[in-house]
């Protein structure tokens, strides 16, 4: 008898023997561990793949760990564990070794030279590529899911996104060099001063749809993943930041996943490269692609667009700023508002006017920024979906519809529909 197991972090599928029920064992194709459904009495590497990948249910709008994907980047009380409420507790119980992790991650990488300078992106050195290897599975429509890791080749060092994960959805058929475009999507759900480690499989709504109307999709995660953000520890929670500010707020992990795209992707064509993302990946959208000039167009559904407005509670607690060195500074540094001036591609912005997470009223005033600054933006508005589900009915639809004639601006004249 035989039990059917899925690795948590590449989705592989596996058979594995009834007696491993229980048991942790580590995937043959990524190296993660992945716990087997059932409780068994031995454990050892027995386990055979499966004939073919099976195709998993529709994703859950809910997380690995249980956190609503409707409702991500709450922001304020619980950034580090409630200190914002009860800080001298915090400090008294977590002592040296909080002060400790301060001081030992205190400098970022990608720092920039004052608060409204875009990040030094360039300073982040590149990794090295794996090369992408054969698709995992396939997923509705015939795309094939390809699963990356960086730390599966041996880095020259560990700077900001070399331990990157990603996945890779290519659409159906066999593609010539530069034919199809690609979009850049990272992980939502974070509070928008750690990051995101790529984790549940609940994101395909948010990525599929690009792949099943012709696009290469790379999803990338960002450094300072912190696992569940109810549950973190104060540690982990400096941790993450450490490693979130030391990424540019998670620019240098898009930098990275369009360096790979160029690298390992022949088939997209570098003249439509774009970026999108959800939330707090719609900040990081906006940020990319102010920071990267070869980022031809941006999508962002309901983004954070002002930082220090959504963080302005965290930012002037006494203790968030003792415990994260150079928390005023890098928040004005990871705001898309600080940076308006930079962008050099046509943004599109999707926000609910029922979102009861970010107000409809911050995309409104972001693009009436950019029209006076002279960049190129679209607004689109629904009455209702609230935060998340308006991005998958209609948000997401419309952006593609409008990277398609962006796209149609990129081909030549006699490739135009």
């Amino acid at each position: 008898m035989v039990i059917q197991a899925t690795c948590d972090s590449c989705y592989r599928q596996y058979r594995v023997k009834d007696h491993l029920g229980g048991r942790v064992l580590p995937c043959k194709n990524c190296g993660a561990k992945f716990r087997v459904p059932r409780s068994g009495d031995s454990v050892d590497d027995e386990f055979d793949e499966p004939d073919r990948y099976q195709g998993r249910r529709k994703s859950s709008p809910r997380g690995r760990k249980g956190r609503s994907r409707k409702k991500s980047s709450n922001l304020v009380p619980w950034i580090v564990g409630g200190s914002v409420v009860a800080g001298v507790g915090l400090l008294a119980t977590v002592g040296i070794f909080v002060w400790k992790a301060v001081d030992n991650g205190a400098a970022p990488a990608v720092a920039a030279s004052s608060p409204d300078a875009p990040f030094e992106v360039a300073e982040a050195t590149l990794p090295l590529f794996p090369e992408l290897g054969n698709p995992i599975r396939q997923l509705p429509g015939g795309t094939s899911l390809h699963f990356v890791d960086f730390g599966g080749v041996s880095q020259p060092n560990s700077g900001p996104g070399t331990s990157m994960k990603m996945r890779v959805y290519l659409p159906p058929g066999d593609h010539q060099p530069g034919s199809i475009p690609c979009v850049l999507v990272a992980p939502a759900g974070t509070n928008l001063l750690v990051g995101n480690d790529m984790d549940a499989d609940d994101f395909h709504d948010e990525t599929l749809p690009y792949a099943q109307a012709g696009m290469a999709v790379v999803f990338y995660s960002i450094d300072g993943g912190v696992g569940d953000l109810g549950a973190a520890s104060d540690a982990e929670f400096i941790a993450g930041y450490n490693g979130f500010r030391a990424a540019g707020a998670g620019v240098v992990n898009g930098r990275n996943a369009l360096e790979y795209v160029l690298a390992r992707l022949p088939q997209v064509d570098t003249k439509r490269i774009y970026c999108a993302g959800h939330s707090s990946a719609g900040t990081l959208s906006l940020l990319l692609a102010q920071h990267e000039p070869r980022i031809r167009a941006c999508v962002a559904y309901a983004p954070a667009c002002d930082v220090e407005k959504r963080l302005e509670e965290v930012t002037s607690d006494f203790t968030m700023n003792r415990l994260f060195p150079g928390l005023i500074d890098f928040v004005q540094q990871s705001s898309p508002k600080t940076h308006i001036a930079e962008f050099q591609c046509p943004v599109f912005l999707f926000h609910a006017l029922d979102d009861g997470n970010i107000p409809a009223s911050d995309s409104s005033a972001f693009a009436a920024s950019l029209r006076t600054a002279g960049k190129q933006v679209t607004l689109r508005n629904v009455e209702f979906g609230n935060h998340y589900q308006s991005m998958i009915d209609e948000g997401i639809p419309q952006a593609i519809t409008w990277l398609q004639a962006e796209q149609a601006k990129a081909l030549p004249d006699g490739q135009r529909g």
